[in-house]
């Protein structure tokens, strides 16, 4: 173990899997499933974890430094109470009823077509889609929309390149913004498409100049099947859409990656509410066909995927403690990101460092296969704040505004160590 208390984020989530495959569901609201803190020994929560895994598959759970984090559903709140007692772990109840939280983050239809895309509301994709449309035309001249690759049910991954003439035409430096793997990460697609409106809009000479430096290419959500199915029927949903042999739905987008695929934190059950890396690497036709757009790059200088929710920022490689060979640099640069975000809304990220370090070893994940394949040099993924996947959306301009900083923060450390 990495460290002697370790924090886990777990949601039990019973899981009506015929409901599933016929279709016939409603949204589901998560009524009175309970949300707490709890605090104790990494064995005991991992006695937690593998005693409520055996009454369900659904179980999924998100590790960090900062706290440890459970949410239990009504079903098995019985059973939690009498493990953490007989684990000696300190439960405090910080949620009675997790359904507000997520009845806060959906926008209204009728709000929604009046005010059109804004930053105090979270987007399905469709909506997102549009807006990437609108911002391609009205600034024409120097964007242009672009498919990344496909998705189950045959949704475009759409993304916006934003490419600023230059005197003589040389090629720029590809800075590429991957975000929304993971379906129920609202705030990263949200956070996203804000720094791309500050790109496009800002009169700000820091941030025009960060757009001149490089062609950029990003893609808010990279998982629009599960997006989607995050905002129409189970907010809690991670996983692609795809459909197993068996009839179980949906593969982890970010285990599926052709780079030590299936080892480390990965599942191979389908039925793996959260971890189920597919039946082989790029089984998922959203990676296999993002992979091959991003092969077609060249010049490709940063690769940064946006994740939620631990405030820290990781490094390749994710499954190994061992250190790549610009590790240093990678640390400076990281560091340098992380105060331009601090000096935002006075909060600091709390850790720098691969996951294998710091968070948890996790094998097959894009970042680790880009610099794996095209030996990018600076490959990044920020696992953004927020409790339990919920950011309050009239706050999404506050994280908004630090990955602007954030990211002029690797932009300008990287200059100053002669990347570009």
């Amino acid at each position: 173990m990495l460290f002697s208390k370790v924090t886990f984020t777990i949601c039990v989530l019973l899981y009506a899997q015929i409901t599933e495959i016929t279709g016939a569901q409603k949204y589901k609201d998560y009524v009175n499933y309970k949300y707490y803190e709890i605090k104790g020994s990494a064995t005991s929560i991992e006695n937690l974890k593998n005693a409520l895994i055996e009454d369900s598959e659904t179980l999924f759970y998100f590790s960090s430094k900062r706290s440890t984090e459970v949410v239990v559903a009504p079903e098995v709140n019985s059973k939690f109470q009498q493990i953490t007692s007989a684990e000696n772990l300190n439960a405090t109840l910080l949620y009675n009823d997790i359904s507000k939280l997520i009845s806060e983050e959906k926008v209204s239809p009728l709000r929604r077509g009046r005010r059109g895309f804004t930053w105090d509301a979270y987007y399905d994709v469709n909506y997102i889609y549009k807006y990437l449309q609108n911002m391609s035309k009205t600034y024409s001249e120097w964007t242009e929309s672009i498919v990344g690759g496909q998705s189950y049910e045959k949704r475009e991954i759409r993304g916006l390149r934003i490419n600023t003439p230059t005197r003589n035409s040389e090629s720029k430096p590809v800075f590429f913004i991957e975000s929304g793997i993971h379906a129920r990460e609202w705030i990263a697609p949200a956070t996203t498409t804000y720094f791309i409106n500050q790109l496009l809009t800002s009169a700000d000479p820091n941030v025009t100049r960060l757009r001149d430096q490089f062609d950029w290419r990003i893609f808010p959500t990279v998982n629009p099947d599960g997006y989607h199915y995050s905002h129409t029927f189970d907010r809690m949903w991670r996983k692609t859409r795809s459909v197993s042999s068996n009839g179980c739905i949906g593969a982890d987008p970010n285990r599926n990656w052709d780079y030590n695929w299936g080892q480390e934190s990965s599942s191979h059950k389908p039925c793996n509410y959260q971890l189920y890396c597919g039946s082989k690497p790029f089984s998922e036709v959203e990676t296999r066909s993002l992979s091959s757009y991003i092969s077609t790059i060249d010049n490709l200088l940063f690769y940064v995927s946006f994740h939620s929710a631990a405030a820290i920022l990781l490094l390749p490689m994710s499954d190994s403690k061992e250190h790549v060979d610009n590790y240093d640099d990678l640390i400076q640069i990281g560091k340098a990101s992380l105060d331009y975000g601090a000096k935002v809304n006075n909060v600091r990220y709390e850790d720098i460092g691969t996951a294998a370090e710091i968070l948890y070893p996790a094998s097959g994940g894009s970042m680790d296969w880009v610099r794996h394949t095209f030996e990018t040099p600076l490959v990044y993924t920020y696992e953004l704040r927020g409790n339990s996947f919920h950011w309050p959306p009239s706050r999404i301009p506050e994280q908004g505004e630090e990955v602007v900083q954030m990211i002029r923060g690797l932009a300008t450390e990287a200059k100053k160590l002669n990347y570009f």
